[in-house]
């Protein structure tokens, strides 16, 4: 318990350590590029970082743009293919279009826009490509800001260059969004996170398939329905023993058969007939007959009874 005690103490010592060190240094930032800022005589298009990482026609597409839309065109300027599925480049794409929206906020111009985004670039390339220390890149910070920041003496230089005070909101969103967690973005790119792939075997059991018939749930039958007629077909040698003994019995009734109908003619036939229709009919009228009687006697009981009231 004291070791992992001693452990926290030491990690909370080394996180109050490193955002002492942020505060010192970029105090030291803002009073040093503005110093050089009033110093250096800003020409224009000398040392621009306009349109280095964002031609002007990407910049008027993105502006148009929902933040889904600066979302997918930053990953193709980027070559971000797999930002979705990739945890490096899903951080890296949200740390340029967070600063893309704080512009949109700033009000800045698309000329202050497209130096935000390069400078952006080129304070995360000192940590992937130069390997350079906080305060070293706090420092390279300094440097490009009194290039980019306009003095409050020479106002009338080129809009690309940014003024005292934009230039204090671009240091405060720099500490906050990249600075306070400069040891992740090293983390990041300097080392290889472990790759665990995690899969699970399941079994699951499915129906045959009964060939040349179907499943009983293919043609929805019944299981009794399907046991008893579709699933025990007879086999081949079965039927053509059975066809053969239908073809010997078909010869046999074919010979032997006689026509019963041979010593009736037409009259007696039609006498027949009369007598079969003239019975049916006897029915059907005696049975009609009762049935109107009884309705008749209905209807008489119902008028006497009209009669007596």
């Amino acid at each position: 318990m004291d070791g992992e005690r001693d452990i926290v103490r030491a990690r909370q010592l080394e996180t109050v350590n490193i955002m002492e060190t942020i505060g010192r240094v970029t105090d030291e930032v803002e009073k040093s590029w503005t110093r050089e800022a009033e110093n250096v005589q800003v020409k224009e298009n000398v040392n621009s970082l306009a349109w280095k990482f964002i031609s002007s026609s990407q910049m008027d597409d993105l502006v148009q743009l929902t933040v889904d839309g600066v979302q997918k065109t930053l990953a193709e300027i980027l070559e971000f293919k797999h930002y979705q599925n990739c945890m490096k480049e899903g951080i890296l794409l949200d740390y340029y279009v967070s600063g893309f929206c704080w512009t949109k906020e700033q009000k800045f111009t698309m000329l202050q826009t497209s130096t935000f985004m390069t400078l952006l670039k080129i304070i995360l390339e000192n940590i992937s490509e130069k390997h350079l220390s906080l305060p070293d890149n706090l420092k390279e910070l300094k440097k490009v800001m009194a290039e980019v920041v306009l003095s409050r003496l020479e106002k009338g230089g080129s809009r690309e260059f940014f003024t005292v005070d934009q230039g204090k909101a671009i240091i405060s969103y720099m500490k906050i969004s990249l600075f306070q967690h400069y040891k992740l973005y090293e983390f990041l790119f300097n080392e290889t996170p472990d790759v665990e792939i995690l899969d699970t075997e399941i079994e699951v059991e499915v129906i045959k398939p009964v060939d040349p018939f179907p499943s009983p749930l293919e043609e929805s039958f019944t299981w009794d329905i399907y046991s008893s007629y579709v699933l025990l077909q007879p086999s081949e040698e079965m039927v053509t023993e059975v066809e053969m003994k239908a073809g010997e019995s078909g010869e046999v009734t074919e010979t032997t058969t006689v026509d019963r109908l041979v010593n009736y003619t037409i009259d007696d036939v039609k006498s027949a007939l009369g007598e079969v229709t003239g019975e049916v009919l006897r029915n059907l009228q005696t049975e009609i007959n009762e049935k109107l009687q009884k309705q008749e006697e209905a209807y008489t009981a119902r008028i006497n009874k009209l009669i007596k009231q």
